[in-house]
């Protein structure tokens, strides 16, 4: 049988020192980004659409007003997750094969769930944020499905 080509298991402890403390910064942020006063900072970017409303070039290889603090946040949930759900555990064995396939199935069950839901229920600008949001609850729901099935063994 063919085994899945995982990282090692010491990329899972870098993984939880990255990905603990970046979901629980950016849950802050996401909540009290009002309280927060970060500078946008102007970066080179492949290509600007621009929003409604500002006077941002738009195109192929522009500069564009950046909030670093949510990108950075965003990248450091998805690598540190990805270290964590994708690194082998110590035992790595045909049970936890399928426990990891069964969380993924789980997860991306319950993610499309959601996502049809906000289809139906939200609308306006709210929705461009909640389905950034929804772009990271695949590997989040991954991530706790299978430490929690882990747990239960």
């Amino acid at each position: 049988m063919d085994t899945l080509r995982l990282l090692p298991n010491r990329f899972k402890k870098i993984g939880w020192y990255i990905f603990a403390p970046s979901l629980v910064l950016g849950i802050i942020y996401l909540l009290f980004n009002s309280y927060f006063e970060f500078q946008e900072v102007k970066i080179p970017v492949i290509y600007n659409s621009g929003f409604p409303l500002m006077n941002d070039e738009t195109g192929l290889f522009k500069l564009a007003n950046v909030d670093l603090i949510q990108n950075l946040l965003g990248i450091l949930i998805i690598v540190g997750g990805m270290l964590v759900g994708f690194s082998e555990e110590k035992n790595e064995d045909e049970y936890i094969s399928s426990l990891r396939l069964k969380s993924v199935l789980w997860s991306l069950a319950i993610s499309y769930g959601v996502v049809l839901i906000l289809f139906v229920c939200v609308f306006g600008s709210a929705f461009f944020t909640v389905m950034i949001l929804a772009m990271y609850l695949p590997l989040l729901l991954y991530i706790f499905r299978f430490h929690y099935l882990l747990l239960q063994k």
